[in-house]
């Protein structure tokens, strides 16, 4: 793990509905969300107290530095770069 950088993993009971995600892979997290919305996986989920988070805290786990703000790009990362996801 990168000290500083938020990461995030796919749980495997949750692999059904992100299929081209590897469960279990600790990725950075903003990675994870850019991922999610490229695809159209994201749901908003009204009535949550975490309804603005692009990355459901019950699908995925996380570990490592604060959550970025939204409008933030990864760190180290350039905005043209492709994730390593499968």
């Amino acid at each position: 793990m990168t000290d500083g950088i938020r990461e995030a993993r796919l749980r495997q009971a949750y692999s059904p509905l992100y299929p081209d995600l590897k469960p279990g892979v600790w990725l950075p997290a903003c990675v994870l969300a850019e991922f999610v919305l490229e695809r159209g996986l994201y749901q908003r989920r009204t009535g949550s107290a975490a309804r603005d988070r692009v990355l459901d805290e019950s699908h995925f786990e996380f570990r490592g530095g604060a959550p970025l703000p939204p409008d933030a790009a990864c760190p180290g990362q350039r905005l043209g770069d492709k994730p390593l996801i499968e």
